[in-house]
């Protein structure tokens, strides 16, 4: 999805080089279907919080922890 966002698809050739790779399909790593919208939801508030907490950062600087190493 986000490749398509970004428009990095192209009208070309793929090539598959026939690597192997151990499939991951728990409950907790499984985001097909109904799970795909909601967990995409939940990435976009994840970043929307992280860059809040960066502009918070960069007015207040003296809130940031030190590090006194």
């Amino acid at each position: 999805m986000l490749c398509r966002r970004l428009k990095l698809f192209a009208d070309a050739t793929v090539a598959i080089d026939g690597s192997k790779f151990r499939a991951v399909n728990n409950r907790d790593k499984n985001f097909a279907g109904r799970k795909l919208p909601a967990r995409m939801e939940q990435l976009e508030q994840s970043i929307a919080r992280y860059k809040d907490e960066l502009d918070r950062a960069d007015r207040e600087p003296a809130s940031l922890p030190v590090n006194e190493s």
